[in-house]
């Protein structure tokens, strides 16, 4: 009998022990979700403050040893994918502040391209359409490497879905939304440059002045439309900087 109370006692406190235990996990496991959403909301703060700097590379570091285990795992993935997007955003702005892009509707510039068959403005054309493929073109193959790399990650399987759906959800995320708005104001820039092309006009006083009454009205539509993308765009900006901050 005393052995049978022996093993009944020995087993309830091995119960009660693996009970222990699993709350323990459970309690350190929420303790380490916490952890990581904290550290996600700074470094993506601080990502997004640096991108804005996008003339210099993006110095982020992405582990930090508030993390362990698969949440440090996946926090260094994730932010590493984010900044290798932020960074080769600001390697495309770089790309087209090379070829003058800021400057393609100066109006001296053009005055002055007028005289050679406005040959500038065409490779800058050119240039800014092969820009946007190649960057279009290498983020899908980023996104495409980044959900293959996920799905192999030596994590929980929990989480490995979690850190999929995260990284799906980056498709439609602010930074696509602003190239989108700029593939239009591509088009629009090339419309405006077709009716500099097709017009008589003459720079005055920093301004267009074309000597025909509708070629002017059809140039002043689309630049207005530019300037309206143009809002919208820097309205994304500042959405996309004012819910980060609604986060910490």
């Amino acid at each position: 009998m005393r052995r049978v109370v022996i093993i009944v006692s020995t087993v309830t406190v091995l119960i009660f022990a693996a009970l222990f235990y699993q709350y323990r996990q459970q309690q350190q496991d929420v303790a380490q979700l916490h952890q990581y959403q904290t550290v996600l909301y700074e470094k993506t703060e601080q990502l997004y403050e640096e991108a804005q700097d996008w003339q210099n590379a993006i110095q982020l570091t992405t582990q930090d040893s508030r993390l362990q285990g698969d949440y440090r795992v996946m926090a260094d993935f994730l932010l590493s994918y984010l900044k290798d997007n932020a960074e080769a955003r600001n390697v495309y702005l770089r790309e087209l502040k090379s070829i003058a892009w800021d400057q393609f509707l100066q109006v001296k510039r053009l005055d002055q391209d007028k005289k050679q068959n406005y040959s500038q403005t065409q490779s800058m054309l050119v240039n800014a359409r092969s820009l946007a493929v190649q960057y279009q073109s290498q983020n899908e193959q980023r996104y495409a490497q980044g959900l293959a790399e996920a799905e192999h990650l030596n994590i929980q399987t929990r989480l490995k879905q979690t850190l999929v759906e995260s990284l799906k959800s980056q498709q439609d995320q602010d930074m696509y939304a602003v190239f989108e708005l700029e593939q239009q104001i591509l088009v629009k820039a090339e419309a405006l440059f077709d009716i500099l092309k097709a017009h008589q006009w003459q720079a005055k006083d920093g301004q267009f002045f074309f000597y025909q009454d509708q070629p002017l009205k059809d140039f002043n539509r689309l630049y207005q439309e530019v300037i309206e993308l143009n809002g919208k765009i820097e309205k994304i900006k500042q959405g996309h900087k004012a819910a980060l901050e609604a986060k910490l």
